[in-house]
């Protein structure tokens, strides 16, 4: 081992520590990267930024763009809900439409903006067929995710696979090239959920009746200069009549149990845990000061957020995001996908998937909603923009697929022209357009992509593609295949689907030359595993069904294990038959 590639090896194990706690943002860890490749030597700085620059990333930029909008215009809840419309049918049958709808969108849209859609349609029709929607919403995430690993644009994992791919010598991906796999997939995979979906998505009985306790918010009820509750103990104040659960007392010499008969004082803040119901309700009654929030709140409009992965936020507190938002705005509470210990949320760091409860003005509201690191669950009403807009959009996009697919323009003008021409027709601004770019995303493909190349150009990638052979080897080619994939999938736990495949292409290339075969099995191979892992709700699409089911961590993993093992096996199948060695 060269003291480079000994060196790529450390940056490998440190990036994949910062992207797993999150005490980086993923775009800085991105960036990062290059500079220290750059000043390492390792790389030039123009080989470093191509990454960048490439292809692959307008046409990511586009698809978010005409993807977001169409999301916003609501023609495709329009369609959506007319397609699942009809006739009472059975949980079985509504799951099986549904799963079946969401992949058939996400093939065109990306699969976070068809989960974002299809969630109020899936609830609305759990409630129409009398189940309920925790059993529908995880199945319709998965499926949107099956859908888009179809084709080209449906996540950004097949996209930046694709830049990358082009940049160590092969031909870009097809638009097209993996659909009968996604497809294969999406009917497997939704043949198990309708057989075994009641088994394999548990939700706990309380589900039905209420918030679970670790799935309440956590919120700091203060303690003001002349309240009447100053001189009183916890339990004078009739918290638990509320509905609140008084966990502890934070006092400016430390923090003290929450004890019945503790007697509180002004400067106190009570952190307490309870459901958004209540802690609205607290809002609209006035009588306790939710801390942060001032008085009085600034508005009678509630709204639940999730924080997505890559967001700026991650990282932030929340009293740093109060200030941030401004004073039309405020954080009543926040849930978190794996709680921690009990903590004054306004020191709390934000992580992805946290779920924040918002009051404030109905316009406050709404103009949050347009960040694009966050998704809204709340729905905001009328839709913007308009459902003549969303049909123009619709057409754009569908002439810029026809054009990329038949060959008259290269698929990244295509979009591009479609987005040009919303603009000059004055559908949006450009100001629009550089607001509904998830920039962050882009940044950490393109920066990744980079490190990519510099595991190749070190031998980085050809000493793990040699420690792979050595064990993997002699149990045959079907065995490296699958440790491949396997790889993969282990590595999209603790990193983005997108940043794992990044990181094994290129010891994909170098096992593939070393067994003397083709490259491009393997490579695809790399990338369908990343595109199609489900145990972990890590990818956006799942973030967003993770609150509205009610769901814990397990639950994924239960139900995602064996979705991703019947994918693997597919993949594993089907792709040397289609893609010989």
């Amino acid at each position: 081992m060269t003291p480079e590639i000994a060196f790529v090896l450390v940056l490998f194990g440190v990036t994949m520590v910062l992207l797993a706690t999150e005490l980086v943002s993923p775009d800085a860890v991105a960036l990062s990267l290059l500079v220290v490749l750059v000043a390492s030597g390792i790389m030039t700085a123009e080989e470093a930024f191509r990454g960048l620059a490439s292809e692959t990333i307008v046409v990511l930029a586009c698809v978010m763009v005409l993807s977001r909008r169409l999301a916003a215009s609501g023609i495709v809840k329009r369609f959506t809900t007319a397609m699942i419309a009809g006739r009472k049918r059975s949980c079985r049958g509504i799951m099986t439409q549904i799963m079946l709808v969401a992949a058939g969108l996400s093939m065109l849209f990306s699969n976070t903006s068809t989960t974002a859609v299809m969630m109020p349609i899936a609830t609305d029709a759990a409630r129409r067929v009398s189940c309920r929607p925790s059993l529908l919403l995880m199945p319709m995430a998965f499926a949107s995710i099956m859908g888009g690993s179809a084709t080209l644009i449906g996540t950004s994992t097949n996209l930046a696979a694709s830049g990358v791919v082009t940049r160590m010598g092969l031909e870009p991906f097809g638009l097209f090239e993996f659909f009968w796999i996604g497809v294969t997939v999406t009917i497997a995979g939704t043949a198990l959920m309708a057989l075994f979906g009641h088994r394999l998505v548990v939700i706990a009985e309380d589900d039905l009746s209420g918030d679970r306790p670790d799935e309440s918010y956590l919120a700091t009820i203060a303690i003001e200069e002349g309240s009447d509750d100053d001189g009183r103990a916890v339990s004078e104040l009739g918290l638990k009549d509320l509905g609140l659960v008084p966990l502890a007392v934070d006092r400016r010499k430390g923090r003290v149990s929450a004890h019945p008969r503790r007697k509180l004082h002004a400067s106190d803040r009570i952190i307490v845990r309870g459901s958004a119901e209540t802690l609205a309700q607290l809002i609209r009654d006035g009588r306790f000061n939710l801390y942060g929030t001032g008085h009085r709140a600034p508005g009678r409009t509630f709204a639940e957020a999730v924080v997505l992965p890559g967001s700026h936020w991650i990282g932030s507190t929340v009293a740093r995001m109060r200030r941030q938002v401004g004073r039309d705005i405020a954080v009543l509470g926040l849930r978190r996908l794996h709680p921690e210990q009990v903590a004054r949320i306004s020191r709390m760091r934000l992580k992805a998937g946290d779920m924040l409860l918002l009051a404030g003005t109905e316009e406050a509201v709404e103009q949050f909603s347009t960040d694009i690191d966050v998704h809204l669950l709340t729905e905001m009403t009328p839709p913007l923009p308009t459902l003549r807009e969303g049909w123009f959009t619709l057409a754009a996009m569908f002439g810029a697929i026809l054009a990329g697919a038949t060959g008259v323009l290269p698929l990244s003008i295509a979009l591009l022209a479609a987005v040009l021409v919303l603009v000059v027709t004055e559908r949006f601004s450009m100001q629009d357009v550089f607001g509904m770019i998830s920039w962050r995303v882009l940044i950490l493909i393109g920066g990744m992509s980079g490190f990519g190349v510099a595991m190749l150009e070190t031998g980085a990638a050809d000493w793990l593609a040699q420690l792979i052979l050595q064990w993997v080897a002699p149990a045959g080619t079907l065995a490296v295949l699958l440790a491949l994939s396997m790889l993969t999938v282990v590595l999209t736990q603790p990193m983005s689907n997108a940043a794992a495949a990044l990181t094994v292409l290129p010891v994909a290339m170098e096992i593939a030359h070393s067994l003397g075969v083709d490259p491009r099995p393997l490579v695809i191979i790399v990338t369908l595993s990343a595109s199609l892992s489900f145990v972990a709700p890590l990818e956006p699409a799942l973030l967003l069904v993770y609150g509205q089911g009610r769901y814990r961590l397990m639950d994924f993993v239960r139900a995602g294990l064996p979705l991703t093992a019947l994918s693997i096996l597919i993949v594993i199948g089907l792709v040397p038959l289609i893609w010989p060695l």
